[in-house]
């Protein structure tokens, strides 16, 4: 979809430009570390620079491993993973991850990356060993990338990342086809989506379809719990007011 793309593309914008500034001097780690001072997605504004070489730890504080690489598909515009060494914490010698950029925040505190994933899901990850090269080009390879970020909870970029359904048939449903091309929409769905991603909601919460036209928000999809269903609406009405939320979601 267009408007997905020009969002990605603006994101990888700060990864491009050290390759168009050459005569530049190297940044210093000192600066590096002053440029790490939020907490944010890791593809909001980043350079290749900052990223590589930065620690990894989880939800317990221990450390997985580091940042090795990136694996960046520059015909879509599209960041497929963030290459992690991961073999010392999985107990797998020289192994690296590759993990969506949805799954790392940076932490001040940590002063590197974390992530929510578990053990288990890091095993799950797609591996390979530090000599090898895979060829992220080839559509297997990126789209067992892609299935596992969905299988963890889903894209922050992605307007909607749900199946079609009988509902969406309905030619008066509003589906993600209807999702508005005003900067101003699509940066609401964006930043609504990486919230709710970034949450403790379960995997059908962080899937809802979460749709943006002409200032107003359309939620459909299901969700586990009335708790869950309250969760999601307070996260929604941080980035829109609540006159202007369609709420549609469904209790399981």
């Amino acid at each position: 979809m267009k408007t997905t793309h020009r969002t990605l593309w603006i994101s990888l914008i700060p990864l491009l430009s050290p390759m168009t500034a050459s005569a530049e001097p190297e940044a210093k780690p000192d600066k590096v570390t002053n440029h790490l001072t939020a907490a944010k997605p890791i593809g909001s504004a980043w350079r290749a620079s900052e990223v590589i070489g930065t620690s990894v730890k989880n939800a317990n504080d221990e450390t997985i491993g580091e940042v090795k690489d990136l694996a960046i598909d520059f015909k879509n515009g599209e960041i497929l993973a963030v290459i992690v060494s991961s073999g010392g914490f999985l107990g797998i010698a020289d192994t690296l991850s590759s993990l969506p950029t949805s799954a790392l925040r940076y932490d001040v505190d940590a002063k590197g990356f974390k992530t929510k994933l578990t053990k288990e899901q890091l095993q799950k990850a797609p591996q390979h060993k530090s000599g090898e090269n895979p060829d992220y080009s080839d559509a297997t390879v990126s789209q067992k990338l892609r299935d596992y970020r969905n299988a963890i909870g889903g894209d922050v970029t992605a307007e909607d990342n749900t199946a079609k359904n009988e509902v969406d048939s309905d030619g008066k449903t509003t589906t993600p086809i209807d999702q508005g091309n005003s900067e101003a929409d699509i940066d609401t769905t964006k930043n609504i989506r990486s919230s709710v991603v970034d949450s403790d909601l379960s995997f059908n919460a962080k899937n809802i379809k979460i749709i943006t036209k002409d200032g107003k928000v359309t939620l459909r999809g299901v969700v586990d719990s009335a708790a869950e269903h309250e969760s999601v609406l307070k996260l929604v009405y941080r980035h829109v007011n609540e006159k202007h939320v369609d709420d549609s979601l469904t209790v399981k």
